[in-house]
């Protein structure tokens, strides 16, 4: 087995394809200094763990991912819209109990069980498009159209303008992935800028014109003792729900079609017992999750994995690794969609950023896979098209095409 240091994870083909990387790393050095690099990689599940539900000990207080120190340029273009506030993901109790206890209502058990007709209605929508083609290129014509519709809805702002809501997510989570040049970061920090705008003029439109969607859930959240929350936190947290919203799910669903082509037998038991199709969600999210992984500050100096860890060093928690640690997961590079332990994956989190919109993701999967195989049979690869391609980056996974052909049930 190749040892970590033959593997340079930002590399372009080590981002494409990590789990040897993954591996080398459970392995010989669990607890990994990235030579160079400035952080810890934790890629065994009880490491993974240990870290996560101990937020004292490791903050999440600190940009998220692998963003590069802005330039003057880019202050410059952020100096148009409003200040950065760390709120949900980048936050620590008690300022993050707050935001969090503020924002819980708009991700209720009980308005997610509402969404389930919207979300089925719109991934039939979705289908009806392609369906008389019997082929489609599964990305672009139904994984991004559905959780961007759905969070679209939630918001409450107008489906006609998801063009840009894909942009503005695509320009919030591709510096995150530390693969990304110059001009691409300024397209990036002006694109945030036309964002916050955009949301900041919806909010205002709320406050006089109230309505049951989650930009009025906002403006309207109220905990006792506590202040309400201002335009630039709101802004914060639209930017994060927008992202969590649809990027991930996009991304789940992807991959989920793609692990079950390539294994048949899974494929058919699926179509034979649709009740299978919540654990087949919670296994393509332990095999190919789609937030890889994201950071960590020690307070402290402090002990991992036999590793000593200085104050103030950064840790990223590799979920993607932990998901396919052996120890945790019998036969764990295998894709079992019965597999009796699959939710105990660490794909959205742990501990107190358990994802906040974990349920939705799960009802939008299970529909798109309940809707997709009743009405379209013998899905198969297209021949010749399919490159696998991910989209770069170290922080997220996610295929860039998947085109299928099919024919009608």
């Amino acid at each position: 087995m190749p040892s970590p240091d033959q593997f340079n994870p930002l590399s372009p083909q080590t981002v494409e394809n990590p789990y040897d990387f993954y591996r080398a790393m459970r392995e010989e050095a669990p607890v990994y200094a990235v030579p160079g690099g400035g952080f810890f990689i934790v890629s065994r599940y009880e490491d993974a763990k240990a870290v996560l539900e101990n937020e004292e000990l490791f903050s999440s207080n600190q940009p998220p991912g692998l963003l590069q120190p802005p330039t003057p340029e880019i202050e410059q273009i952020q100096r148009e819209g409003y200040p950065p506030v760390q709120t949900l993901l980048t936050n620590d109790p008690p300022a993050h109990t707050r935001y969090r206890a503020l924002v819980n209502k708009a991700f209720s058990a009980h308005r997610v069980r509402g969404m389930e007709g919207s979300v089925r209605r719109i991934a039939n929508e979705l289908i009806d498009v392609f369906i008389g083609d019997g082929r489609v290129e599964l990305i672009g014509q139904f994984a991004i159209g559905l959780p961007l519709s759905v969070i679209a809805d939630a918001l409450g702002v107008p489906r006609g303008d998801m063009d840009k809501f894909k942009r503005w997510s695509d320009d919030s989570v591709a510096p995150l992935g530390g693969m990304i040049g110059h001009d691409r970061r300024i397209e990036c920090a002006r694109s945030i800028v036309e964002f916050q705008r955009y949301f900041a003029a919806r909010l205002e439109e709320r406050r006089s014109n109230p309505r049951d969607d989650i930009l009025t859930d906002l403006i309207n959240a109220r905990l006792d003792g506590a202040d309400p929350l201002n335009t630039a936190e709101m802004l914060s947290i639209l930017q994060q729900l927008l992202v969590a919203g649809n990027e991930t799910t996009t991304n789940l669903i992807g991959s989920a079609m793609m692990l079950l082509l390539r294994n048949p037998g899974q494929m058919k038991a699926l179509i034979e017992n649709a009740s299978l199709i919540p654990n087949m969600i919670e296994e393509a999210l332990r095999l190919e999750s789609p937030v890889q992984g994201l950071g960590r500050l020690a307070t402290r100096d402090t002990e991992l994995g036999g590793v000593r860890i200085p104050a103030g060093s950064r840790l990223i928690v590799m979920y993607a690794s932990a998901n396919r640690d052996g120890r945790q997961f019998h036969d764990a590079e295998r894709f079992d969609v019965r597999r009796d332990n699959a939710r105990a994956h660490v794909a959205f989190g742990q501990g107190i950023h358990f994802c906040l919109g974990a349920a939705l993701a799960r009802l939008e999967g299970r529909i798109a896979f309940e809707t997709l195989l009743t009405r379209l049979k013998n899905i198969r690869m297209t021949p010749g098209r399919n490159d696998f391609a991910h989209t770069p980056s170290f922080i997220l996974r996610g295929l860039k095409e998947l085109h299928l052909e099919f024919e009608v049930n």
